[in-house]
């Protein structure tokens, strides 16, 4: 692919990973391709459907991995990452936030007019009424679900009489269709253990089938029900309300997600690490230390650490430590590493990390193997 990336230049030749400018953003293939097909398998085995989220990846090519695979189409967060991935030909798109802005609206309405499947979120009277008239004057039918809240209390239709009255503005309306609902527990996503995780996921099921039965009731027939993530993934098939899952961060897997049981059996991480930020040691000044040139401009995280692909010694610990640089602390005793040496971190949070790169350094092995644009970086 045609790139700005100073590594453009190393594609194809052996053993340039290693060698890669840094600080870079390191994907690594077949271990995005195997938690791809990891994660497709266990849904086509448990007959739901997957619908993985782009917001964790931003980008066309993966996302043209996941629907080869057999996902259900593409979630985006913003209608500008929608437009971002249709114009690489990803058309069957659900964008799962609220948007009132009426630029917002006319864009969306926009892609659906060029022939996208565009499916969109509501949880107010109002903003189907907004998005209902506009979609009339385009002439075009919107495929529109109920957006329940879960408890996160951010978004989302709380109680069964406002998804009635919701539902039935929609209906009221000929270029709307209700087309189903939404449900994502996104405060639930990295509970730790897999039993706590379970319950309060059960109780979100339960109130599920309550706004169903309601809605079922008053003659508003629910037979698709959207909702799940990566850390719901391997309980969701189970609490029998959703017909398909959003999982995102499969594909790259993360600290965070690496430090939860997901799985209740084996308690093992099902899915490989396959996103990296690669930094390099510039100064070894300090005793017990060395400096690196990827700081908090090149992570994003909450309090949680990167953490070594492989770490120069047992017990080294890597902190950002400034907007620039990142500082190595080596167990007492430890050699430091050389000027140049470079290393890979998984990224504490793979959505927001990516969000802060232009381009995927694409890696098999010890190649650099393509440079992937991030189409949907920072689009809103």
């Amino acid at each position: 692919m045609t790139t700005t990336s100073p590594n453009a230049a190393l594609i194809g030749q052996q053993g340039s990973r290693e060698v890669l400018a840094t600080p870079c953003l390191v994907l690594d293939l077949p271990a995005a391709r195997g938690n791809i097909a990891k994660a497709q398998a266990f849904c086509r085995t448990n007959g739901i459907k997957l619908r993985p989220h782009a917001k964790s990846h931003k980008s066309a090519a993966l996302g043209a991995l996941q629907i080869e695979a057999g996902a259900n189409g593409l979630c985006v967060a913003t209608v500008g990452e929608a437009e971002a991935l249709a114009a690489k030909g990803l058309r069957d798109l659900l964008i799962t936030s609220d948007f009132t802005q009426a630029n917002k609206i006319a864009r969306a309405i926009k892609l659906a007019s060029d022939g996208c499947k565009i499916t969109i979120v509501a949880d107010d009277p109002d903003m189907v009424d907004r998005i209902a008239d506009a979609a009339q004057q385009a002439g075009v039918v919107l495929d529109t679900l109920l957006d329940v809240d879960l408890g996160r209390h951010r978004n989302g239709i709380i109680s069964a009489p406002q998804a009635l009255a919701v539902a039935g503005r929609i209906a009221a309306h000929a270029s709307l269709r209700l087309a189903g609902m939404q449900a994502y527990a996104s405060h639930i996503s990295h509970v730790e253990t897999y039993a706590d995780r379970l319950k309060v996921s059960q109780d979100c099921a339960a109130f599920i089938k309550e706004i169903v039965a309601a809605l079922a009731s008053a003659g508003h027939r629910i037979e698709h029900v959207t909702g799940g993530s990566t850390g719901t993934l391997f309980m969701d098939p189970g609490l029998h309300c959703y017909t398909e899952l959003q999982c995102g961060s499969y594909v790259f897997n993360d600290v965070e997600y690496s430090n939860i049981e997901l799985e209740q059996e084996t308690k093992a991480m099902p899915f490989e690490p396959s996103l990296f930020v690669k930094v390099s040691v510039i100064d070894r000044n300090y005793p017990g230390r060395v400096a690196c040139d990827g700081g908090n401009k090149h992570f994003s995280a909450k309090g949680t650490l990167p953490a070594f692909r492989q770490a120069p010694v047992e017990g080294a610990v890597y902190r950002p430590d400034s907007d620039e640089h990142g500082i190595i602390d080596l167990p007492e005793g430890a050699q430091q590493p050389a000027l140049g040496t470079s290393f890979e971190l998984i990224v504490p949070h793979c959505d927001p990390t990516v969000n802060l790169y232009d381009h995927f350094h694409v890696v098999e092995g010890d190649k650099l193997v393509d440079i992937w644009p991030i189409e949907a970086r920072g689009a809103f």
